[in-house]
C-alpha cells in the first residue's frame, strides 16, 4: 500500500507547458489574420466600457482630474484620471448600475449615474463649476444606484471583496462557497451546488468565454475567486446569448491590469487539517498594456467531504493560474488574452471497511484554457466582439489490489474549442445584439475495474423469478472489464435579443436561440426568451415577468461510458428484463415561468423577491459507477421544480453591510429513468411510469446571512453570518432504531442527524465568523491579519445520508485559518 502522505506528483509537466505555448501562439497567429474575416462574421459580452471628458465652465478640458466609477451593493470601484485631453475610459465594467464621481482642484464635485448592460460603451460628460471659498457642501444619499430598473433577469450581484473573507481554510477553492450565499442555490458535497433545482448545470463565464465543464472537485479544478473583480449569478430569466448548462450562470470578471497601478500582493493561509494556501498575484499598466497574472496553491487533509467522521484518506493538493494581458492599441480596438491552468492531486475518501482493507484510490486532474477577444468599435452605437478558445480538461482514477468492493482505473479527456462572434447595437431606445457560437468537443474515455469483494454483489432476480449471478461476478483481476470510446462532438448555436421601452417605465427584453447539438445523438432547438420590467419612480419599485425556454445537452463528462453498450451488460435492468442496452442520455428541456419585484428600503438597502416554475423534460440527474467516484450523467422521464426566494442587500451604512435571503423550493422528478445508465438498488421503482419522488437535492427552507463591520480609519474589520438548511433526501427505513442502525455498519454518531419520519438529513445551521485588521494603509507595503473559524459550534451535520444517487457525506466540522498578506504599490 503507498503511503497516503507520501509526495504527490508535480501538478504541472514539462510537456504540459510546452503544449500550452504552442497553443498560445496558434492563437495569437490566428488573430494576426483576422482582417481577412468579414464584418458579417462578427462574445458573449457580459461586461462593457464607460468613457467620457470633462471640462471646465469655459470649454477647456480639465486635466488630471479623478474619476471613480463605483457600485455600493457590491462595492465594485475602479479609479482613473483624465488625459491631456481630459478623457478618461473604464475597461471590463460588469453589467450595472453606477454612480461616476468626478473630483478636480479648484472646481466642484460632480456625480452621474450610468446603466451599463451593452457591450457598446457608455458615454458620460461633465461640466465641472468653479468651487467657491465659501461654499457650504452638502452630502446626500444617492439611492438611484440600489435598484436596476430596466433589469429583467433574476440576478445576484455578489460582494466579491466582502464574501472572500470568509471562504475558510482553502480560499483558492472557495468560488463555489461564494455562489452558495446566491438564494436558491443548494449546497451539497465537495463543492457541488444545485441552483433552483439544477443537478450542478452551472456555466461559469470568465470574461465572456463559456466554461461548461464542472468545476465541483470530483470532476475538475474551479477557479480562484480572488482574481476576480466582480461576479454575478444569474438564475432566471436568461438572456438568449447563453446556452448549453442554464441552471445558473455565473458571469466572472477577472481583475484587469488596465484599472490597477503597478502593484501586487502575496498571502498565506494555515488552518485546520494541516491546511495551507497561498496566493501571489502582480498586475498594472504601461500606456495602453496592462496585465495582471495570479498564482495559488492550496493543501489540506480535508479535500473531499468524507463518509466518515474519522476523515480517513483525504489528502489534497491544488494549484492554478490565472493571467489576463489587455491592450488597448486604438480607441476603438480593445483585445483581452485569458490564459488560466490548474491541476490537483488527492487521495479518494475511504469507509471504514475501506480503510482496513487497505484501500489507496487516487485521483489527478488537469485542465487548461486559453482565449483571445477583440472588440471593435465601428461607431458610437455599433461594436463587434469575437473571441476564439481553447479548453481541455483531464481526469485519472488509479485504486490500488486492496480496493473493495472494486478496483477501479480511469483516463478521460474532455476539451472544447471554437469562436463565439457577436455584433451589438445601442441607440434610438434599443439595445440590440445578435451572434453565433461555434464548438468542438472532442472526447475521450477509457475505464476498466474489476470485483475485488464477491459478497458486495448479490444475486439478482430476473423476470422469471430466477436468482442469477450478478453481472459485475464474471470479471476478475485476470479478466477486467475494460471500457475504452472515443468520439468527436459539435455545437453550432445562434442567438438575437433586443432591450428596448416601448412606454415610459416599461422595459421588454425579446431573445430568440437556435442550438443544433451532435454527440452521442443529434438534435435541435428554438429556445424564446421573453422578459419585461415595470418601474415605478414613485415607490422605487420595479415588477419583473418573464418566460424561458431553454435547452441544455447532456454533461459529457464520462457520457460515453454511462451510454455504452458495454456498461448496460452491468445494469440490473439487463438481468430483469433482457434490455440489451441503455437509451441515451437526453438533452434537459425546460418551460421557466417567473414573476418578482425589487424594492427600495431605504437609502442603503434593496428587497429582491422572485417566484419561479420550472416544467421539465428529460429532467437531468447524476449517478455513481459501483463505489469507484466516477459519476456520469442520466435523464428521467420529467419533472417539476417551483419556488420563492427574497433577498435584502445592503450598501454600506457607518461601516456596516450584508445580506439576509431566504428560498423555499420543491423538487421532484416524474419516472421512469429514460435515459442513461442507472446500477441502483431502487431500479423497479425508478422503472415504474409515473413515480414523483424527491430528488436527491430537493430542499425545502434554506437561509442565510451575513453581517459585516469596517473600520476605515483603523482597518480593523468584522464579518459574521450563517447558513440555514432544512436538509436533502436520505434513502433510510421509516422507524429504524439506533440498534438496527449499528447492525447495519453505520456510525452511531450519525444516527440523530437523520430524521427518519420525515426521510430527510435533518435540519442545520452552521454559523461563521473572521476578523482581520488592514495596517499601514497609507504606506507602499500594506500588512493584513485575519482570523477565521467556519461551523463556529462545530455542529455536525451531514450533506446525505445513502442517498440513491450521492452516498453519504458528512460536513467540515470547526475549522479555524488565520491569513497574513503583503499588499503592494
Amino acid at each position: 500500500m503507498k503511503n497516503p502522505d507520501a509526495p504527490f506528483k508535480t501538478v504541472f509537466t514539462a510537456i504540459q507547458l510546452r503544449r500550452m505555448i504552442v497553443r498560445l501562439f496558434v492563437l495569437v497567429s490566428i488573430f494576426s489574420c483576422m482582417g481577412m474575416i468579414p464584418n458579417e462574421v462578427l462574445a458573449q459580452a457580459t461586461t462593457g466600457a464607460v468613457q467620457g471628458q470633462v471640462i471646465d465652465p469655459s470649454g477647456a478640458v480639465v486635466v488630471g482630474a479623478s474619476v471613480a466609477l463605483s457600485n455600493p451593493i457590491t462595492t465594485y470601484k475602479v479609479t482613473t484620471q483624465t488625459d491631456t485631453a481630459g478623457a478618461f475610459k473604464f475597461f471590463s465594467v460588469p453589467f450595472n448600475t453606477y454612480k461616476i464621481r468626478v473630483e478636480a482642484k479648484g472646481f466642484a464635485p460632480a456625480e452621474q449615474t450610468v446603466d451599463v448592460h451593452s457591450a457598446v460603451p457608455a458615454n458620460v460628460s461633465f461640466s465641472l463649476t468653479v468651487e467657491l471659498v465659501t461654499e457650504e457642501v452638502t452630502v446626500t444619499a444617492d439611492t438611484s444606484q440600489m435598484i436596476e430598473p430596466d433589469r429583467v433577469s433574476a440576478d445576484t450581484d455578489l460582494n466579491t471583496s466582502l464574501l472572500i473573507r470568509q471562504l475558510g481554510t482553502t480560499p483558492s477553492r472557495g468560488l463555489e462557497k461564494m455562489i452558495e450565499s446566491v438564494p436558491g442555490v443548494v449546497a451539497d458535497d465537495n463543492g457541488r451546488i444545485h441552483p433552483r433545482g439544477s443537478e450542478s448545470n452551472v456555466q461559469t463565464v470568465i470574461n465572456g468565454i463559456p466554461v461548461t465543464d464542472n468545476l465541483s472537485a470530483v470532476f475538475s479544478t474551479s477557479f480562484d475567486p480572488r482574481t476576480a473583480s466582480h461576479v454575478e449569478v444569474i438564475t432566471g430569466s436568461i438572456p438568449a446569448e447563453f446556452g448549453d448548462k442554464l441552471g445558473a450562470v455565473v458571469n466572472l470578471t477577472t481583475k484587469s491590469g488596465l484599472d490597477m497601478p503597478i502593484s501586487g500582493e502575496i498571502s498565506g493561509n494555515i488552518g485546520s487539517f494541516v491546511s495551507g494556501d497561498a496566493v501571489a498575484s502582480f498586475g498594472g499598466h504601461l500606456q495602453k498594456f496592462g496585465w495582471h497574472t495570479s498564482f495559488s496553491g492550496s493543501t489540506t487533509h480535508r479535500y473531499l467531504d468524507s463518509p466518515r467522521l474519522e476523515n480517513f484518506h483525504n489528502v489534497g493538493r491544488s494549484a492554478s493560474n490565472l493571467t489576463t494581458l489587455d491592450y488597448n492599441p486604438t480607441a476603438n480596438d480593445f483585445l483581452k488574452l485569458t490564459l488560466i491552468v490548474g491541476g490537483a492531486n488527492f487521495q479518494v475518501p475511504n469507509r471504514l471497511e475501506q480503510e482496513r482493507a487497505g484501500q489507496d484510490q487516487r485521483q489527478q486532474q488537469r485542465n487548461h484554457s486559453e482565449s483571445l477577444s477583440w472588440q471593435h468599435l465601428f461607431s458610437q452605437t455599433i461594436l463587434s466582439d469575437v473571441s476564439i478558445f481553447y479548453r481541455t480538461a483531464t481526469a485519472k482514477l488509479n485504486s490500488n489490489p486492496l480496493s473493495t468492493p472494486v478496483a477501479a482505473l480511469q483516463d478521460r479527456r474532455l476539451t472544447n474549442y471554437g469562436f463565439i462572434s457577436s455584433m451589438s447595437y445601442s441607440g434610438h431606445g434599443h439595445t440590440f445584439k445578435t451572434g453565433l457560437q461555434y464548438t468542438r468537443t472532442p472526447v475521450r474515455e477509457d475505464f476498466s475495474f474489476y470485483p475485488t469483494d464477491p459478497t458486495a454483489f448479490e444475486p439478482i432476480t430476473d423476470e422469471m423469478g430466477n436468482e442469477v449471478p450478478n453481472p459485475v461476478l464474471q470479471f476478475s483481476a485476470a479478466h477486467p472489464f475494460i471500457f475504452h470510446d472515443r468520439r468527436l462532438g459539435r455545437r453550432w448555436a445562434a442567438f438575437v435579443q433586443d432591450r428596448f421601452s416601448p412606454i415610459q417605465n416599461l422595459t421588454l427584453d425579446l431573445g430568440l436561440r437556435f442550438d443544433d447539438y451532435k454527440l452521442l445523438i443529434s438534435e435541435h432547438a428554438f429556445s424564446p426568451r421573453v422578459g419585461l420590467a415595470y418601474y415605478i419612480p414613485r415607490t422605487q419599485t420595479v415588477f419583473r415577468l418573464s418566460y424561458n425556454r431553454l435547452f441544455q445537452p447532456p454533461p459529457a463528462e464520462n457520457l460515453l461510458l454511462a451510454s455504452s453498450v458495454e456498461a448496460a451488460r452491468l445494469s440490473p435492468l439487463a438481468v430483469q428484463s433482457g434490455q440489451p442496452g441503455v437509451n441515451p442520455v437526453l438533452p434537459d428541456k425546460e418551460h421557466v415561468f417567473e414573476a418578482g419585484f425589487q424594492q427600495q428600503l431605504t437609502g442603503f438597502a434593496r428587497l429582491t423577491v422572485s417566484v419561479y416554475n420550472k416544467q421539465i423534460r428529460n429532467f437531468a440527474d447524476k449517478d455513481q459507477f459501483f463505489d469507484t467516484g466516477v459519476i456520469f450523467p442520466i435523464s428521467i422521464f420529467a419533472g417539476r421544480v417551483t419556488g420563492v426566494e427574497a433577498r435584502i442587500d445592503t450598501a454600506e451604512w457607518r461601516g456596516l453591510s450584508g445580506f439576509i435571503s431566504y428560498a423555499n423550493s420543491r423538487s421532484f422528478g416524474i419516472t421512469p429513468i429514460n435515459g442513461g445508465l442507472f446500477l441502483g438498488e431502487a431500479v423497479e421503482s425508478l422503472q415504474n411510469p409515473g413515480f414523483r419522488f424527491p430528488n436527491d437535492h430537493d430542499e425545502r427552507n434554506a437561509g442565510q446571512f451575513q453581517v459585516n463591520y469596517s473600520n476605515k480609519k483603523t482597518g480593523w474589520w468584522a464579518s459574521f453570518g450563517g447558513r440555514y438548511d432544512s436538509g436533502l433526501p436520505v434513502d433510510v427505513e421509516p422507524g429504524t432504531t439506533r440498534q438496527q442502525f449499528v447492525e447495519q455498519g453505520f456510525d452511531p454518531r450519525l444516527f440523530d442527524e437523520i430524521d427518519f419520519q420525515r426521510g430527510r438529513v435533518r435540519p442545520r445551521t452552521i454559523l461563521n465568523f473572521s476578523t482581520g485588521i488592514d495596517l499601514f494603509q497609507k504606506e507602499h507595503v500594506q500588512t493584513s491579519l485575519a482570523l477565521d473559524v467556519q461551523n463556529l459550534t462545530d455542529k455536525l451535520f451531514l450533506y446525505n445520508f445513502e442517498s440513491v444517487f450521492s452516498g453519504t457525506h458528512i460536513g467540515p466540522p470547526r475549522l479555524w485559518s488565520g491569513r497574513l498578506t503583503f499588499r503592494f504599490r
